[in-house]
């Protein structure tokens, strides 16, 4: 009957020893395991804020699209278009803290 014993406590110990190194040692480890899902986690979320924020551009861009005082708006202010009646002026100061040009609207 210890025959039978030894023989099977080899294999349990075999087992155990890898059952230890794949837990704690191999590349795909419960740590490494832990990682992967933390990062997958974190990358769903970042995922589903983009996918927000996409909606928010295409709702802003359909508004654009379909307002044409909200066109004009845009024309006038970012590129200072203007109507034949009109004059624009453009005043432009310095910036004191890094000297470069800034327009003042």
């Amino acid at each position: 009957m210890k025959i039978i014993g030894a023989k099977w406590f080899k294999y349990v110990i075999v087992l155990l020893i890898f059952g230890i190194w794949i837990f704690f040692f191999d590349d795909y480890s419960w740590s490494e395991q832990r990682k992967l899902n933390a990062q997958l986690k974190e990358l769903r979320k970042e995922l589903q804020e983009t996918e927000k924020q996409i909606k928010e551009y295409e709702l802003k861009n359909n508004t654009i699209e379909n307002d044409l005082k909200i066109k004009e708006a845009i024309g006038r202010e970012n590129y200072f278009m203007k109507r034949d009646d009109e004059d624009v002026y453009i005043f432009v100061t310095e910036d004191e803290e890094t000297g470069e040009l800034v327009l003042f609207e």
